[in-house]
Parts: C-alpha cells; structure tokens; sequence
C-alpha cells in the first residue's frame, strides 16, 4: 500500500512540474512577441463596393466605430498603384468614398485599407470591379428604325429589339432647334411626335450601361434624319369597302378598276364571301381575264426609298399561266399593260405573285423616287384563265413605307 502512494504522489508530482514548465515556457513566447509591444488595427471598411465607369472607377464603403481614422488608402495592380484619401470622422457612420481616374479598360482586385496618424492600419478589404473604355464603346450600335411614318404632321417612329446583355437602356431624339433630348426607353418600341413639319429634321442616338450600377452612360454617335411624308393609301386593308356591290362581288371604293375585271355581272375585286377582301378571281363559271388591272394614285410623293408591302391570305396563281399575276409600282397615273411590265420604263417594282411562296405571305415591293412631288400608282395588273380551277388572289392589306 505504501509503495502506491508513492507512485501516485510521483504521478502528482510529475504532471504538476510538467504544467509549470508549459506554462513558464508560454510567458516566455508571449514576451518575445510582444518585444515590439502591443499591436493595434484600426477599422475595416465595411460594405466595400466598386461602381463601373468610362476609363474610371468609384469604391464606396463605411465605416462607423474607429474615431482615430484619419484616411484610407486603395491599391491595385498588385500593389502597384496606389491613392491615398484623408479621412475627416464625424463620430457617427461614415461612407468613405473615391473615384480612380484616368486607369485602363480592365476588370481590377482593389485593396483598401484605413489608417490612422501614427501609422497604424487595418485589416484589408477587398473588391473586385470593371472599367469600360474603347473596347466596349466599339461593341455598341444604334437601336435600328423600323419606319418613320410622317402622316398629317404626326410622325410615328417604330423601332426594332435589341440584346439587352448590351447594356442598352434607351434611345435619345434631339428636334432641330432645341436644347433638351427626348428619351425612349428601350422597352418603348413606338415614339410619336405631334405637329411635325415636313422637311425638319431631327438627331437620335443610343445609351448604354455596362452595367446596372454604373456611374457613366456610354452613348452612340448622332445620326441626323430627315423623315419623308408616308405615302397613303385609301381603303387598303380587311374590311375593304365597296362603292357599289351585287351579291358577293362589288366595286373597290378609293381605287380604279378596268373593265376586265368586272366578270362577275359587272362587279369584281371586292369580295364579300371571302371576307370583305381584295380579290380579282376568274373561272368557276366567270370569264378569263385578260389584261385586268385594280389600281390606286398617290400625288407628290417625296423624293426617298419606299418599300410597297402586299400581304396576301392566298392564292393559286402559278408561274406557268400564260399571262401572269403581278402587284406593280410605277411612275405616273396608271399602270402598264401586263405584257410590258417586265420592260416598261416608268415601272418601279414589280413582284409576280405565285403560290409556291406560300398562303399568309408578304410581298415586299422595294423603289426609289429620284424626283420630288412625284405621282406614284400601285396596284394588281393580271391576264388569268377561266374554267374550273380559275385563278385568284385574296389580299389583306396595302401599305407602303419609307425604308
């Protein structure tokens, strides 16, 4: 028994001289590296955030308990550029901010510290942030224009999409004249203008943000427009109206219809049971058509390029028919004759109409009228057959506009 209670005192003896000996140790690090004294950090910017700009860069951040700071220091390039900010401490929440000029197009990592008079600083913040600059200025376009439709003083400006990952927020108009631009948001796809002079002018541009936070708008050169008065046609789309009808045929209102045409008792190109529409149609009972023409004029129209729209519901006219169909644009009062129209000098556009392009289609009759205040006349001009099939063409609407 008493040899167990001298090893047990050993044992007691032993691990408490092993603690002293840790502890001692201990108290010796501690002084060594505290030789230097007691080491003090000031306060660490909080909430850090880079703002993207044109060639330049915003960091904003808080600070709110450290009164002893005096400023804050930002680096990048890996320490190799530097900008040192004072810092004037209200006691309360301060937001600490500087904007970095004048630095290359390229996404950065900066590094900020704070500091006080004796040279003390804190622990580092950092924060990641693009700068925009040549290179992406070349990436943007400007928002294209579907069509200026200058109808009665009121002009109308559609517009087509964009990629919105382009950062694209919208497109600027500046009138001739006057100092403040117009802004359409870029979720706007229509603009209108009301009292609009024929023959003024007006400048348009896009503007962009590289991103949603950006502190500088990237904007497009200014493109200068003159819009062109739209030329109109009367009665040109579903329902189409009748001066005179019989049953389901009548006579188109607003348009001139030749005598061929009318192989319907006397009526043709407006057809109630097809739903009010635009139809010259031979056979199935009535007579051939030779050399039929619908037609409409537009007075002094402008000197400019215009595409001639013809949507169509369908059709069964074929390029073997002897003859042919065609929707034709030509200078003057009338139209030519259907074997001229390939040749006559006064014809803008011509388009043969043809079933193998499908129902639901859109002819797209593009001209230029090279003198100004010139009569234009579009219309059907066409030579089909009777019999059963016959042949018709069911169309919906007429527009044209200035390209």
């Amino acid at each position: 028994m008493k040899n167990l209670h001298f090893y047990i005192y050993t044992a007691i003896f032993s691990c408490v001289m092993i603690l002293w000996s840790c502890s001692d140790q201990e108290y010796d690090d501690y002084k060594k590296f505290a030789e230097g004294g007691e080491i003090n950090y000031t306060e660490k910017v909080d909430s850090l955030k880079a703002f993207s700009g044109k060639n330049r860069v915003m960091l904003q951040g808080i600070i709110d308990a450290d009164p002893k700071i005096t400023e804050f220091r930002v680096f990048w390039n890996d320490g190799r550029d530097s900008v040192s900010v004072p810092v004037n401490r209200s006691g309360g929440v301060d937001t600490l901010s500087v904007t970095i000029n004048d630095i290359p197009e390229n996404i950065y990592n900066f590094q900020v510290r704070t500091y006080d008079a004796e040279g003390n600083k804190s622990l580092v913040s950092n924060v990641t942030g693009a700068v925009y600059g040549e290179r992406y200025q070349n990436t943007l376009y400007n928002r294209p224009v579907l069509a200026n439709d200058l109808v009665g003083g009121l002009l109308s400006i559609s517009y087509a999409s964009m990629d919105l990952t382009t950062g694209v927020i919208g497109t600027e108009i500046l009138m001739d004249g006057q100092s403040d631009p117009i802004f359409i948001p870029i979720d706007s796809d229509k603009y209108d203008i009301s009292n609009y002079e024929v023959g003024d002018s007006y400048k348009y541009r896009t503007l962009f943000l590289p991103e949603e936070t950006a502190i500088d708008t990237f904007v497009t050169d200014y493109v200068s427009y003159t819009p062109v008065a739209k030329p109109i046609l009367e009665n040109a789309a579903i329902p189409f109206k009748a001066s005179s009808k019989s049953g389901r045929w009548g006579i188109l209102e607003n348009w001139t219809t030749t005598e061929p045409v009318l192989v319907h008792g006397g009526y043709g190109g407006w057809d109630e049971w097809n739903g009010n529409i635009f139809n010259i149609e031979s056979g199935w009972g009535a007579s051939a058509i030779n050399n039929g023409k619908i037609y409409q004029t537009v007075p002094g129209v402008q000197e400019a390029s215009y595409v001639l729209n013809v949507l169509i519901r369908n059709t069964n006219h074929q390029l073997s028919d002897p003859g042919g169909s065609y929707f034709v644009v030509a200078k003057g009062s009338t139209l030519p004759d259907v074997s001229d129209v390939e040749t006559a000098e006064e014809v803008l556009a011509y388009k043969r109409i043809n079933l193998d392009l499908g129902s639901e289609y859109t002819y797209r009759l593009e001209f230029t009228v090279d003198e100004g205040a010139t009569d234009i006349t579009v219309g059907q001009i066409t030579t089909q057959a009777d019999g059963d099939p016959g042949r018709f063409c069911n169309v919906r609407s007429w527009d044209i506009v200035v390209k």
